[in-house]
């Protein structure tokens, strides 16, 4: 990666990594508060009402954003011309949500369903003035602007969540948190971008970006279903008590490896498509993005494993024990979800989404499928075990189809991955000694979880120093690239490393 993009990937990351990690510290506060508040059948009902607005929404842009990202040239008319499509559609989907909503609370027999979809599907028509917009901020990588207006909403939205909350109105402050959540994105998003819809409008053009945006948009969606059908099927099988264990479980599961995966990938995407045909500097680009991912994500994840019990007791309560079998799961399916985003990218940006998408249909049926006798056997255990055997070998596929496009070498990926994999697990196994030699202390669970957190961190720590000093020379050219001198980092551990190496 040549220094001016390196140095700009990771000053755009920088500006979102702060911009995401102080809304998810604001949005994992109100999360736990809202827990104690709230039942675990409230947060069901809202899983079921978010997987069908997630399935539509994926039809609200046709994947206009992401072709507006990756072709090189455009035009006004055309993108004005995606504008009025997008507009067109989202109406389009809001009627027929509503229409649909009655269905759909009748087959989970819940009626209060069809009042909270109805609400819900407003959001379509305030994702549609914003899609132009945030394609364009992402294709000119003004990440700091996208951070700044996701950061206010996340704030107003836990607000507004926590206040109706304590008013009583269950599921419904969760409702409208998401709805002025999304008036507070749309709205910021379009003021931000330098992009305004005028009069010149060419359909004709704007229809081949939405073809290609239509291959994006099926992959999507086939991913959606991938990895959303356990939570229906849950639904659906289990209900939406045990469906609410199961979504908390997943959300905390994979709280570090979503936000800090969206990141990379939001930055990655526009990035991937400029190294569309430099094979070999794609290959290195990708293979450092993440390993980079892996450093954060590995020792969090198995961090939570090794803490799950009284992880779960001091943040969640006694009320959600039932929530610890599919945490540590999802967990340890999360050190390949953390990473394959990534690969799903590099099939985006080279033009392959057809790939993608016939990928991705593959995959839902066979999730589908799974998880479905799972549930019917052995309940969400019985959905764990499915995630934890099944997902990575589906990733496999992945890896091969990106592999025979760029040349990468799979015994490369993984060789990539192995230092730290190695550093997690070291970490985790002196956490689970250090846990069992303060167990006979008979401590507090908050100050035994404050140990163990502790614990976990000094010894990632000395790994990272003292055996793996590639990462602690890549860590030290990103606080370059992000503008700290050479001379504040001449000092230990860093002047420790240059002079071992």
């Amino acid at each position: 990666m040549s220094s001016e993009i390196r140095s700009k990937t990771i000053r755009a990351m920088g500006h979102l990594g702060l911009g995401s990690l102080a809304g998810k510290i604001i949005s994992l506060g109100s999360t736990l508060i809202l827990a104690r508040i709230l039942s675990p059948a409230d947060y069901g009902l809202m899983a079921i009402a978010m997987i069908i607005i997630g399935f539509i929404g994926f039809f609200n842009e046709v994947g206009i954003g992401a072709a507006i990202v990756q072709k090189s040239e455009l035009t006004v008319a055309e993108v004005n011309g995606c504008f009025s499509i997008a507009i067109v559609i989202s109406v389009l989907l809001f009627l027929t949500t509503l229409a649909a909503s009655q269905s759909i609370a009748t087959f989970y027999e819940n009626p209060q369903l069809e009042d909270m979809i109805s609400v819900l599907a407003t959001g379509f028509l305030l994702g549609a003035i914003s899609t132009v917009p945030m394609a364009f901020l992402r294709r000119d990588m003004q990440f700091k602007e996208i951070a700044g207006i996701n950061f206010l909403a996340v704030v107003i939205q836990s607000i507004v969540s926590l206040i109706l909350a304590k008013m009583s109105y269950g599921v419904w402050s969760l409702v409208w948190g998401f709805i002025v959540s999304n008036i507070v994105t749309s709205i910021g998003l379009f003021f931000l971008s330098s992009w305004r819809p005028t009069r010149a409008i060419d359909i004709w053009e704007a229809k081949k970006l939405v073809i290609y945006g239509l291959h994006i948009t099926s992959s999507r969606i086939f991913w959606y279903v991938y990895t959303n059908a356990d939570k229906a099927i849950i639904g659906k099988l289990l209900g939406v008590k045990l469906l609410g264990v199961y979504d908390m479980a997943f959300s905390l599961a994979t709280l570090p490896s979503g936000q800090v995966t969206s990141l990379v990938v939001n930055v990655a995407s526009p990035l991937f498509a400029r190294l569309q045909s430099q094979f070999t500097e794609l290959n290195s680009v990708v293979l450092k993005l993440t390993r980079g991912l892996a450093y954060i994500t590995y020792p969090t994840l198995i961090g939570m494993i090794v803490c799950s019990r009284e992880l779960i007791m001091v943040a969640l309560g006694p009320q959600w024990n039932d929530v610890l079998i599919p945490f540590n799961a999802l967990c340890l399916m999360g050190l390949i979800k953390s990473v394959d985003p990534l690969l799903s990218q590099v099939l985006i940006g080279t033009g392959h989404a057809k790939k993608l998408s016939a990928y991705t249909a593959f995959c839902s049926m066979v999730m589908l499928l799974g998880v479905a006798v799972g549930a019917t056997l052995d309940g969400l255990r019985g959905v764990s075990i499915v995630w934890v055997v099944i997902y990575p070998l589906l990733t496999i596929k992945l890896l091969s189809d990106v592999c025979k496009i760029t040349g990468m070498l799979m015994l490369a990926y993984y060789r990539n991955l192995v230092p730290v994999l190695l550093g997690a697990i070291f970490m985790g196994i002196v956490v689970l000694i250090i846990r069992e030699i303060t167990l006979s202390f008979l401590l507090p669970t908050a100050l035994l979880l404050a140990i163990e957190i502790c614990a976990g961190i000094l010894t990632y720590f000395l790994w990272i120093v003292y055996l793996d000093r590639k990462a602690l020379t890549e860590i030290r050219q990103t606080l370059l690239d992000l503008g700290i001198t050479e001379n504040k980092l001449n000092r230990w551990p860093f002047k420790h490393n240059i002079k071992s190496a």
